[in-house]
């Protein structure tokens, strides 16, 4: 599974951030090989998402342009059953406005 997060200038397209956090099966690396050592088996555990349990993920970033008024921040996991075919299951965009400081 990849989590892709990126935040855009609606008005412009251009891209402000951009953001990915990638998940694989206990026991299979991201290419689909088996690993066994010990440090890869403690990566594997936390890295890995459980059956049933939700991982709540915080991305924290900040925009370089002083005078930006609003964002659209885009959010889209996708799983990939085998190989390099990724599925979008989940998508969301929602625009941020941010309120103009005193």
């Amino acid at each position: 599974m990849v989590l892709e997060v990126t935040a855009k200038d609606p008005e412009t397209g251009k891209v402000l951030y951009h953001d990915t956090r990638k998940y694989f099966e206990i026991g299979l690396d991201l290419d689909g090989f088996m690993r066994y050592g010990a440090w890869q088996i403690k990566e594997i555990v936390d890295l890995t998402l459980q059956p049933l349990k939700t991982q709540h993920e915080r991305f924290f970033f900040t925009f370089d342009q002083k005078d930006l008024e609003k964002a659209e921040i885009a959010v889209n996991v996708y799983y990939y059953i085998s190989g390099k075919k990724g599925d979008l299951i989940y998508q969301e965009k929602k625009v941020v406005e941010f309120p103009e400081m005193p």
